[in-house]
């Protein structure tokens, strides 16, 4: 029989470093693994970052959540510029297939269709007609959540041109493009006609403003006679605003000349809105800032703000949609 009262110990000792042994070789296995699966991560990334053909990543309510860099080869514009404007995508593809895109993203989204792919064109950033294939693939992880859509745009211009299906636009569709793009033109330059007027009233009463506050400020701290001559001068400050005063029907006169049936499709939508809230629209509309509106109507950007988040609510938007953008679609 071992007497020995530090046997027992021992014993642990060697059951602890034995453990310890085994930990260690464990660690180093997860390690080398991890470093494999790193690898092949990196691997991956680099085939799909290098790829001809556009990858992308939706998640499974719509958004992009990854995007290759030969987007910028497809459509000329680059991955960071879909990122910061979620609209570019649609406004790239050609009008008379954005329809049948839309409903494609849709279906693939709600598993309407499985594995589907579309032919589309779209018009680059220099504006070049190009005929793509579009291919969509749902993806699911180990447990099998679903994760989203992996797709895939690959460019068919030449193969079209060499198949023979795609013709020279007839001088009727070159004339009609043209009109399209004169009409558009000419509507963009009237626009910046009357925004630069607009701004240049709404400058003029943020000043004439500034001036009336502080000469009302320092009135009573000069001398009586010099006090009657600024009395009078603000007097005639505010007689001049009184006729000054913006004409909203002549602008509105002029804006429905531009953007012809936009009140009416604005009531049509939103009949609640009041003749406010529809020039709000129309202000927003052409662009003009916060401070730009408050300058116009005499009131302060703190208002104007508020005005603007009011307008968002009567028309039942989020956050996320952008109040420029969803006016400029009516």
């Amino acid at each position: 029989m071992n007497n020995d009262p530090l046997s027992g110990y021992q014993d642990q000792i060697q059951e602890l470093e034995k453990q310890l042994s085994e930990l260690r070789e464990k660690t180093y296995f997860q390690e080398k693994e991890i470093q494999v699966l790193r690898e092949e991560k990196e691997k991956y990334q680099l085939i799909s970052d290098f790829a001809q053909d556009w990858q992308f990543w939706i998640d499974p309510s719509g958004n992009f959540t990854w995007i290759s860099p030969s987007c910028n080869d497809i459509t000329g514009f680059t991955a960071n510029e879909f990122f910061k404007d979620p609209t570019l995508f649609f406004s790239v593809i050609y009008p008379d297939d954005e329809f049948n895109i839309r409903q494609f993203f849709k279906d693939s989204i709600s598993f309407m269709k499985i594995g589907q792919s579309i032919e589309f064109r779209l018009l680059t950033k220099t504006k070049q007609l190009r005929w793509c294939e579009l291919n969509s693939k749902a993806v699911f992880d180990r447990m099998g959540s679903y994760l989203g859509q992996r797709g895939s745009i690959r460019d068919v211009t030449r193969l079209k041109a060499a198949l023979g299906q795609i013709r020279e636009m007839s001088e009727k569709q070159v004339w009609e493009m043209k009109s399209k793009k004169k009409y558009k033109d000419e509507i963009a330059g009237k626009d910046r006609e009357l925004i630069s007027s607009l701004i240049q009233i709404a400058q003029k009463n943020e000043m004439v403003l500034y001036l009336r506050k502080n000469l009302s400020l320092i009135t009573n701290s000069l001398p009586v006679t010099i006090q009657k001559k600024v009395s009078e001068m603000l007097q005639k400050i505010d007689e001049h605003q009184r006729r000054q005063i913006f004409n909203w029907d002549d602008f509105k006169l002029h804006f429905e000349k531009v953007h012809q049936g936009f009140f009416t499709r604005l009531n049509g939508k939103y009949p609640g809105l009041t003749s406010k809230d529809q020039r709000l629209c129309a202000y927003i509309h052409l662009g003009l800032s916060t401070k730009d509106i408050s300058g116009l109507v005499n009131i302060t950007p703190e208002s104007a703000e508020i005005g603007r988040i009011r307008l968002r609510k009567k028309l039942g938007l989020s956050r996320s949609v952008n109040l420029l953008t969803f006016l400029q679609t009516i």
